[in-house]
């Protein structure tokens, strides 16, 4: 009879060293609690991969407030302010760059700000190439490759 490949469940993790499993004689006892799923992989720490970000941390974050105040549409917190270049180098020192090393952009702070469409309501309707800052065409390059 010929064998048929490709049948079955495929893991699709991709393995680190010290995620291969450790046998059960190693471990050492516990007390029995009920088994928890495992995280997806893209949300253990040390990932390359995004991790998932809830409505409820979208609508209790700071970005989404200062959106609110500055550049939603859909907002009812009054009149909008005027666009601010340090509001721009603020977001950009304090959320979109890494402090040290080559570390990738927080990928969730982008989300939120991808969410709160600061692309296209901020950056890109106050951008003059003349008078622009380094922090606001990195902004946007950042927040363009986020689109991509």
């Amino acid at each position: 009879m010929t064998k048929i490949y490709g049948t079955g469940l495929y893991d699709f993790r991709r393995h680190r060293v010290a995620e291969y499993p450790v046998g059960i004689e190693a471990l050492p006892q516990q007390p029995s609690t009920p088994h928890l799923p495992e995280k997806p992989p893209e949300s253990k720490p040390g990932s390359n991969l995004p991790s998932s970000i809830t409505l409820n941390e979208i609508q209790r974050d700071r970005l989404t407030k200062i959106a609110a105040d500055n550049w939603a549409k859909t907002s009812v917190a009054g009149p909008k302010k005027l666009f601010s270049s340090e509001l721009v180098k603020d977001i950009y020192y304090t959320e979109l760059t890494v402090k040290g090393g080559r570390k990738p952009v927080p990928l969730q702070r982008v989300m939120i700000l991808e969410v709160s469409q600061y692309l296209e309501n901020y950056l890109l309707p106050n951008f003059d190439q003349e008078t622009a800052t380094f922090e606001h065409v990195m902004s946007m390059i950042l927040m363009i490759n986020e689109k991509v």
